[in-house]
């Protein structure tokens, strides 16, 4: 009794019962090595094998030949080269149903448990001699049990399509639930939607270095270093509320950045608290990531009052920028001095991007859809002629505007003809390949015509003579 002590007193644990095929001998022969530990096992335990138990397959044979000699004792036609041979079972419980010393293991030894007679006596009664094998571990995280079924009907057919699809799956679930009730387990939800992974995907969660897991569970340190503000260069005084909107921007999206890295760690972590048995620590991690958050969020809205007050002080200066200016304390000639540079830095990528928007291009709409996809304006909207740099606010006349040389317009006009042209081509060559794929069908079914018909040739009578 001691050892389903810690079964017994979980009362919200999940019995858990997954079925796989083995649709090939090297994937028959891969879970032989694995169930008997004939190959290596990187999240086994090497001093706990002994407590592994096969209670069929005794000899450990090939599991893909145990399916074969099961299927040649019933009498099975030969079955189709690509049939289902057998199906994998994957029987378990919640890691929080067993008791665990301070290193996570699991205490107990459930090889002569009632829980593994009940779950072998289940098989037994549900599909018979198509059992062939049932092993249990012991040298892993969880206590878990592997089982094979060959698939064969009532009627001596083998068909895993008919003992194995959602009706009957969804039968098999309520059934199996039904003999873990009195240990405390409880069925899955009914009709859920929930996607399993595979045994190999679990396989592949506790292959993990707990150093990988360690580092995967640090929690996000929430910094008190405020976010960095640009400061406004000389053209931002001159247009101070797109610079207000540049910084909220990048404000929120930095904050949007980490509570979405923050948000992706903690989903992590929950699933490594499921996978590896240690959900109290990892809960409490994940709670302190989810308050992190909470604080980061905390954390920028102050940055951004931080900013919308550098945005009034900065006001001021505007204002004081255009008294200067009015009062020819600043230069006009060094104001627009200093816009050509801007503006001289931006021609190029605008250039590149133009020439990147031209590519395979089918109509004007969609040059201006890519470009927009860029963050480049419009205007006027109803009959367009600027475009505008997202980031420097530099203005292109698009009637005035060249890529490599040519004017603008006559390479969008070039790009569309261009594109319409090689689609055309390409519908000619298609068209032709079906028309000539038709004359040689059609040879081909007047050749059948003209083949000559050869009379059947007429045997001798047996047991007839002719009198003379």
């Amino acid at each position: 009794m001691c050892a389903l002590r810690g079964l017994i007193e979980s009362t919200m644990s999940k019995c858990i019962l997954r079925v796989a095929k083995i649709t090939s001998q090297g994937s028959a022969t891969g879970k032989t090595e694995h169930n008997y530990r004939l190959a290596q096992v990187p999240n086994a335990d090497p001093q706990r094998q002994h407590l592994n138990r096969e209670y069929l397959n005794e000899g450990e044979k090939n599991i893909w030949m145990l399916a074969i000699e099961r299927i040649e004792q019933a009498g099975v036609k030969t079955p189709r080269k690509d049939a289902v041979r057998g199906m994998e079972f994957l029987i378990t419980a919640s890691p929080d149903a067993f008791q665990r010393d301070s290193a996570g293991m699991v205490q107990d030894d459930y090889r002569n448990t009632t829980w593994v007679a009940d779950n072998l006596n289940f098989l037994k009664q549900t599909y018979g001699a198509n059992l062939v094998a049932f092993t249990l571990h012991q040298d892993e995280k969880t206590p878990h049990i592997h089982a094979v079924v060959v698939p064969i009907t009532v009627d001596g057919r083998l068909s895993a399509k008919e003992l194995f699809n959602p009706k009957t799956l969804k039968s098999l679930q309520t059934d199996y639930a039904k003999v873990m009730s009195k240990y405390g387990f409880e069925r899955g939800i009914e009709g859920s939607r929930a996607r399993h992974q595979t045994m190999k995907q679990i396989y592949g969660a506790q292959q993990q270095t707990q150093q990988g897991i360690e580092n995967d569970l640090q929690p996000l340190q929430a910094t008190d270093d405020p976010l960095t503000i640009d400061k406004p260069g000389t053209l931002d005084l001159l247009n101070l509320e797109r610079w207000r909107q540049q910084q909220e921007a990048k404000i929120n999206a930095e904050y949007s950045r980490k509570l979405g890295e923050a948000l992706k760690v903690a989903q992590k972590a929950q699933g490594i608290a499921v996978a590896n048995a240690t959900a109290a620590e990892q809960v409490k991690v994940l709670r302190q990531r989810l308050n992190t958050s909470e604080g980061l969020k905390q954390a920028n809205y102050e940055k951004l009052l931080k900013a919308q007050k550098a945005n009034t002080t900065l006001q001021a200066g505007y204002d004081r920028v255009v008294v200067l200016t009015d009062e020819n304390r600043v230069k006009k000639e060094w104001l627009t001095k200093l816009a050509d540079a801007v503006r001289s830095k931006s021609l190029p990528q605008m250039e590149k991007d133009f020439r990147e928007s031209l590519k395979d291009l089918q109509s004007l709409a969609q040059f201006q859809e890519r470009l927009q996809g860029k963050g480049y304006k419009f205007f006027p909207p109803t009959d367009i002629r600027y475009v505008v740099h997202p980031e420097t606010a530099v203005r292109i006349d698009l009637t005035k505007a060249q890529v490599d040389g040519q004017p603008l317009v006559s390479s969008i006009k070039a790009a569309i003809s261009q594109t319409n042209e090689r689609v055309r081509q390409e519908e000619i060559a298609r068209a032709a390949k079906v028309a000539k794929k038709a004359q040689e069908e059609e040879a081909i079914r007047k050749a059948n015509q003209q083949k000559p018909t050869v009379a059947p040739k007429v045997g001798k009578t047996k047991g007839y003579t002719r009198s003379r």
